[in-house]
């Protein structure tokens, strides 16, 4: 019975732990993006790292721009944008079509208002506001 109890201690203990790492790790990468730097991950259209920050791509954060200019005075639908930017040839990243999905995302994307998300947190960066 000791063996087994040590045993679901030790489970006990490692459970503990690990909690506190997750906590630590959260807390940098929170305290990094206030800062300016940024956390990983992929890096949305329109941005890129630059020095381990978070930087505006000029060229993609035009076609962020227009979306956004699309949507809010034009008054297109996500499949109108998608398809005006269809044909104009207007590039995604990875060279394929813009879908209504992918517009909706980025239009609900709080990092185009200058607003960095990481898990329940949100940090303010009015230098990353693309619109």
């Amino acid at each position: 019975p000791m063996r087994k109890a040590f045993r679901q201690f030790m489970g006990i203990v490692s459970e503990l732990e690990k909690a506190f790492i997750t906590m630590r790790l959260s807390g940098g990468r929170i305290n990094k993006a206030q800062k300016g730097g940024y956390a990983g991950g992929a890096t949305a259209l329109g941005y890129k790292t630059e020095d381990k920050k978070l930087i505006i791509h000029e060229k993609q954060a035009e076609v962020i721009r227009m979306i956004f200019k699309m949507k809010r005075y034009k008054r297109m639908g996500l499949r109108e944008i998608a398809r005006e930017l269809n044909e104009k040839g207007v590039p995604t990243t990875r060279g394929g079509k813009w879908y209504a999905g992918t517009i909706k995302y980025i239009l609900e994307n709080p990092l185009y208002k200058g607003i960095a998300h990481y898990k329940e947190n949100n940090v303010k960066n009015k230098d990353l506001a693309l619109f």
